[in-house]
């Protein structure tokens, strides 16, 4: 499990609302385990926070507009293929070529690479997933979910 966290006045809370979930889950994994119990830990400072949470924004938005890509999961997928962030494999089954997304971990894509697989990912939902939007109040909806997000976790 990975989560984005970022410090606050009050301590730690995930930088979207699935990252502070994960955060919790492993707070509460954390005060179960016993004296000598190992836990994996890895840290790093990732790319610019604010741009990770508008794309969690992203994500939330696609998943509770769209009766197909009705997880975060399926959404980022979705956004990966439609956006072009993929590589085609070919199925030894089948010989199909397939689109296999590629990754935008942290580890994998850097803040300049991560910027234009976002714009890539906001042209792609209004020209292929949710035509219906236009740009600009596609970006005020972003604004208005990540702005809550943010009030209600200072």
């Amino acid at each position: 499990m990975k989560a984005l966290l970022v410090v606050t006045e009050k301590g730690l809370r995930g930088a979207t609302p699935d990252d502070h979930e994960a955060y919790l889950k492993f707070k509460r994994r954390l005060a179960k385990s016993k004296p000598g119990a190992c836990v994996r830990f890895e840290w790093s400072s990732p790319r610019h926070v604010d741009h990770h949470q508008k794309f969690g924004a992203l994500l939330s938005f696609l998943s509770n507009n769209h009766a197909v890509y009705d997880t975060t999961e399926k959404a980022l997928v979705a956004l990966k293929l439609a956006a072009g962030f993929f590589e085609p494999h070919v199925d030894p089954a089948t010989l199909e070529v397939i689109k296999v997304p590629t990754s935008i971990a942290f580890e994998s894509m850097g803040q300049d690479d991560f910027e234009r697989f976002y714009n890539a990912a906001i042209d792609a939902l209004l020209a292929v997933i949710l035509p219906r939007f236009e740009k600009a109040e596609m970006l005020r909806l972003l604004d208005q979910i990540y702005s809550g997000w943010i009030a209600d976790n200072p």
